[in-house]
C-alpha cells in the first residue's frame, strides 16, 4: 500500500498533518479504484487527507504526497474545512 502524507500550511506554518498507512493491505496489485472496501487504511475514513484536516485549518492549504490525486470525498472535507487551495506535487487546485 501507497503511504500518502497530508500536510496543512498556512502562512509558512504547518498546522496538521496526517497519513493513511495501515498495514498490511490486503488491495496489494489491485488496479486503483477497486478493493477499498478491502483495506482499513483505503476507507475514506482514513484518508491522510480529510484527517489532516480536522480543526482549526480554514484559509491554509493542503500539500499532498505519496498520491497523484485526491478523492472527490477528500476535496469535500477539504472545502467543508474552508482549505484554500491543495497540491499535488507542483500542480494546484483552487477550493474555496
Amino acid at each position: 500500500m501507497r503511504t500518502v502524507l497530508a500536510v496543512v500550511v498556512r502562512d509558512g506554518q504547518v498546522l496538521s498533518y496526517a497519513t493513511n498507512e495501515h498495514s498490511p493491505c490486503p488491495r496489494e496489485g489491485m488496479p486503483t479504484g477497486q478493493g477499498y472496501e478491502l483495506c482499513e487504511g483505503c476507507s475514506y475514513q482514513n484518508h491522510a487527507e480529510r484527517k489532516a484536516v480536522q480543526g482549526e485549518v480554514a484559509g491554509a492549504d493542503v500539500h499532498l504526497f505519496g498520491h497523484t490525486y485526491a478523492c472527490e470525498p477528500c476535496k469535500k472535507a477539504m472545502r467543508d474545512a474552508g482549505i484554500r487551495m491543495f497540491f499535488i506535487g507542483d500542480e494546484g487546485e483552487q477550493l474555496s
